[in-house]
């Protein structure tokens, strides 16, 4: 059995966030909708958390934020760089499972 991957919700709020003028660093705002069923239709029973990937290239998604509970469908990443970062989502199960990476999302900063 294997765990659905999560989906970037662009809605509300979506990816944003903004450049700070006076560091030089942005933000992004993610949100996504919580998965609810595996791969094979089945009901997910023991979600854990979330894991927010990221990086300066869809191939170098190498920063990782772990986040444990399912309570919270945001994160906001910050201290970025200026350039355009890709982000993504995955999420995991108390079993251990980890499910595929979300869509790939993608935020510039100026």
């Amino acid at each position: 059995m294997a765990l659905a991957g999560c989906h970037f919700n662009y809605d509300s709020p979506g990816v944003g966030g903004q450049s700070g003028a006076a560091t030089g660093m942005g933000s992004a705002e993610l949100a996504w909708e919580v998965p609810t069923q595996n791969t094979d239709g089945t009901p997910i029973t023991d979600l854990a958390g979330y894991t927010v990937v990221y990086g300066p290239t869809p191939e170098a998604m190498d920063s990782r934020v772990q986040l444990t509970g399912i309570d919270s469908t945001s994160y906001v990443v910050k201290g970025l760089g200026q350039g355009t970062w890709y982000f993504a989502v995955l999420s995991y199960t108390a079993s251990g499972a980890n499910s595929t990476l979300s869509n790939i999302a993608s935020k510039a900063i100026f």
